[in-house]
């Protein structure tokens, strides 16, 4: 069987409505997960569009859900997943059946489908862009196929684990959109950092996440949607402002997610209150004041390096990678074009195994 896959909180179900019935009819099965903030009326409309709708309780785990959806589905079932924010282009659902078809007498389990990027950005410009990172969407689920996930907090960006893995980039006039909203970045970014500590699931190796936790312990806030909504209220409680004053500084990895949480809270919610009583105004800085000028081209390597994980790879770099590449281009131990070709000389790329972020 084929069969489409989203899990969903109750904000993103029109989000994604456009992309399931442009799918639906081509395939068998649609799954949703979705989480206790889908109400009733949302449920009944989705059935209606031809889902399954599963209902399970957030646990501020990315990873948990997809396993959910996973677990719906039997093994030699092909899984077409995507996130409410992706939409597969008509072309590609007009000839899904022929696609997966051609993909089983290849014996291919993991086909790679372009992104078109989307973005709409806080001084009201919208980029559009064609990517160069496939990613891995539509696989046949065999036996021992899971998400697992990444870091020391393992909760938010997982990778996809097929035994036995062949894959295939698709024909580039297969594509699909993901479409991105400042604001809905912003806002990923803050949850990212609340339940793993950002970058990728880095815990307590970003010194700003335990604090950031025993803050909202101490009000009750427990799980990302409680953290949410008491943001959004806003008039947090004084530590956590102070919490936005010492993270507001541009960065790599959960640096820069804690200063895009902090322009979500101030910038985007409550503009009201980027100023503080005794003075000072909240806005984001470029770079902390000890920092020496060459953190900047650091940065800017880091990007890079994390571009070329996209690429080749088809996953986010871990931090320790991009570290150590990082100080060899630094050093001029090491050229940035000699990169792809050392990803394409490693045992993770020439053994195919297929990985995934959210």
């Amino acid at each position: 069987m084929l069969v489409g896959c989203v899990g969903l909180y109750g904000e993103r179900v029109d989000q994604s409505i456009p992309c399931i019935e442009r799918l639906r009819p081509h395939i068998d099965r649609y799954v949703v997960i979705a989480d206790e903030t889908v109400n009733e009326e949302q449920k009944t409309r989705l059935r209606a569009l031809g889902c399954e709708v599963h209902v399970h309780p957030w646990k501020d785990s990315m990873v948990e859900m997809r396993n959910q959806y996973l677990e719906k589905i039997a093994v030699n079932d092909w899984a077409i997943v995507h996130d409410p924010d992706e939409h597969f282009n008509e072309e590609f659902c007009k000839d899904v059946r022929k696609i997966i078809g051609e993909a089983e007498a290849k014996q291919v389990t993991l086909l790679l489908i372009n992104s078109h990027d989307i973005s709409h950005d806080s001084d009201g410009n919208t980029r559009t862009s064609v990517s160069d990172f496939f990613k891995n969407l539509i696989f046949k689920k065999t036996s021992g196929t899971r998400y697992y996930g990444i870091g020391q907090v393992q909760e938010v960006h997982e990778m996809l684990s097929i035994p036995g893995v062949k894959e295939e980039r698709l024909d580039r006039k297969y594509w699909y959109t993901h479409e991105k909203h400042y604001y809905e970045v912003w806002e990923r970014a803050g949850r990212n950092v609340f339940i793993a500590g950002g970058g990728n699931n880095r815990g307590m190796q970003n010194p700003s996440w335990r604090p950031l936790r025993d803050l909202c312990d101490g009000l009750g806030i427990k799980n990302w949607f409680q953290a949410r909504e008491y943001f959004r209220k806003g008039n947090v409680d004084p530590g956590l402002k102070q919490w936005f004053w010492d993270n507001r500084f541009e960065g790599y990895d959960y640096e820069h997610e804690m200063m895009e949480f902090g322009r979500w809270y101030f910038e985007y919610l409550h503009p009201e209150e980027a100023a503080f009583p005794d003075g000072r105004v909240w806005k984001l800085e470029q770079s902390k004041p000890d920092r020496k000028k060459k953190d900047a081209e650091s940065v800017a390597i880091m990007s890079y390096i994390e571009s070329i994980y996209l690429e080749v790879l088809g996953r986010h770099a871990d931090q320790e990678g991009k570290e150590v590449y990082t100080g060899h281009v630094l050093a001029g131990r090491l050229k940035r074009e000699d990169l792809p070709k050392i990803l394409r000389e490693s045992k993770e790329y020439k053994e195919k195994i297929g990985r995934c972020q959210s």
